[in-house]
């Protein structure tokens, strides 16, 4: 076979599936990409045996069929560093691939059996429905921050999808605190459906499509599909039964504090630079116009002390927070405002910002330190 390409179409292709190659391969052919030739359309594909991705790359050219295994890390080297003009790829013979174009170069990679491609199974698609991109990288977003890298707890280090009659939910907790996020109108009127995807997978997702491109989501029992035009990427998903995650959400917090988004991240980033490495806690205390913020390593005697004019309804109030926890959640807050919906120093804090997006519910919860 033989094809055509643009280096700059190429390049953007390679960089969606290399980042499924991780450095420790189970199998030798698993380091290769599979270019898979369809008419005009080249079909490059790496896996690693639980997320498999895919690019469909347009072609200016070619000619006859079939596919080959190309060494990946090699093959992206040699597009990134060569001119945004047309190249050729030859595969005359088995076992030889040849790089060439309108300069004073020809590149020789070795060619694989692509039989030596591992082929999964495709994904049952009893469970499809579609939505933008850009709706589903924003719930990605305001979750996965809050997903555990704890691999003794395996249904905690994925986000939690579930799908139901004209909605999407989308759950990520560690145990110290969590996100969700609803999406309503959702073009889906089948069976209720919850299932767990691992992180690397939305990672990858995350990174690749484009906001305004339409994302075709398909679930099975143990594994998913994400689909658009130019990608598309299969993964296993997580066994397990996730956590009943809304019976930890607290319902009747009396205690409400307002506060200013930007100046209270700015203020907790300066005041976090002097916390304990160990805890990393901050110390806030509440009144009903002031917050006063704490900060401090013993080992090294260093302190830090601010205050922040804020609105609160409540009893005067000390609690303590991861700093760095405090700062994620923070960052997901869209508004100028954010709301602290809180009992007392043990319990934990509901945040959400002060308005929501169109049929959209976000909400966090936050797990305060225990003060001795």
């Amino acid at each position: 076979m033989k094809f055509t390409f643009s280096q700059n179409v190429m390049e953007k292709g390679l960089q969606q599936v290399v980042g499924t190659i991780s450095a420790r391969m189970p199998m030798p052919s698993l380091s290769n990409l599979h270019l898979r030739l369809n008419d005009k359309i080249l079909e490059i594909t790496s896996t690693d045996l639980e997320v498999t991705t895919t690019a469909f790359v347009e072609l200016i050219d070619s000619e006859g069929s079939g596919g080959v295994l190309i060494p990946a890390k090699r093959f992206q080297d040699i597009v990134r560093e060569l001119p945004d003009i047309p190249l050729e790829l030859d595969v005359p013979e088995p076992g030889k691939i040849y790089l060439q174009g309108d300069f004073q170069g020809r590149y020789t990679l070795p060619g694989g059996d692509p039989m030596d491609f591992p082929e999964l199974p495709p994904v049952d698609k009893k469970t499809v429905f579609e939505i933008e991109a850009g709706l589903f990288k924003r719930m990605i977003t305001k979750t996965l921050f809050a997903v555990s890298h704890d691999e003794m707890r395996p249904v905690l280090t994925g986000l939690f999808l579930r799908v139901r009659t004209g909605s999407l939910t989308v759950v990520a907790t560690d145990g110290h605190r969590l996100s969700r996020i609803t999406r309503e109108g959702i073009d889906y009127g089948g069976n209720s459906v919850d299932v767990i995807v691992p992180m690397k997978a939305l990672n990858l997702i995350q990174r690749t499509i484009e906001d305004e491109e339409t994302l075709e989501i398909a679930l099975a029992e143990t594994r998913a599909s994400f689909r658009t035009e130019k990608f598309a990427l299969i993964t296993r998903l997580i066994d397990g039964r996730y956590p009943n995650y809304e019976s930890v959400i607290p319902t009747e917090n009396p205690g409400n504090l307002l506060v200013r988004t930007s100046d209270f991240m700015s203020a907790i980033r300066r005041v976090h630079i002097f916390a304990s490495q160990l805890s990393h806690q901050v110390l806030l205390h509440l009144e009903p116009t002031l917050m006063d913020m704490k900060s401090e390593d013993q080992e090294i005697g260093s302190e830090a002390k601010e205050s922040l004019e804020i609105s609160y309804e409540g009893q005067p109030m000390d609690i303590a927070y991861n700093g760095n926890y405090l700062m994620d959640v923070l960052r997901q807050i869209d508004t100028e405002e954010t709301v602290f919906e809180m009992s007392t120093h043990e319990d934990a804090a509901v945040i959400h910002p002060t308005s929501q997006q169109n049929n959209e519910n976000f909400l966090m919860l936050l797990m305060p330190i225990r003060l001795r």
